[in-house]
């Protein structure tokens, strides 16, 4: 079994997509950002549509989404997506993946990780309080299991621009 450490840089949404960066060229990663449209099919319903996150205004939601592959021929093992928060944007709601992943967050910039139940933030009062998704710096993934030749998955996250 290999290790793998899969780091995805920040998705800045003016700019452009973010680049990802994996120590174990055999992992592919494919990342999008994408919003969901309210429209109106033939029937006359409303339906909700994904599309790709364009432009975006102050209270948009935006869903960005990790899809990895691996595309070497050993299972590879112990595999970790990072993804920061985007800057003026807050977590809404992290997605649950099809495989199984242990799901923690920062919120010190990605220097310390932990179950969001367990973190706190002490305020510039000294008062500590337990944090909140609009807190969170990152986003990290760990797939629970090894991930075979050929498999794939995703991971994704909701966030709201301020």
């Amino acid at each position: 079994m290999r290790r793998a450490l899969l780091i995805l840089v920040p998705i800045l949404m003016l700019i452009s997509a973010g680049a990802a960066v994996a120590a174990d060229r055999s992992i592919e990663l494919r990342t999008v950002a994408e919003t969901d449209i309210k429209v109106i099919d033939a029937a006359g319903k409303e339906q909700t549509e994904r599309v790709t996150a364009t432009k975006i205004v102050p209270g948009d939601e935006v869903i960005y989404t990790v899809y990895f592959t691996n595309r070497g021929n050993d299972a590879t093992d112990d595999v970790v997506i990072t993804n920061p928060v985007p800057e003026h944007m807050f977590v809404r709601q992290i997605e649950t993946s099809q495989r199984p992943m242990l799901v923690v967050v920062s919120v010190d910039g990605g220097s310390q990780y932990g179950s969001p139940r367990d973190l706190t933030i002490t305020d510039a009062g000294g008062r500590t309080r337990p944090v909140q998704p609009s807190d969170y710096t990152h986003v990290r993934w760990t797939l629970q299991e090894p991930l075979a030749p050929g498999a794939e998955g995703s991971v994704s996250f909701r966030a709201q621009l301020q």
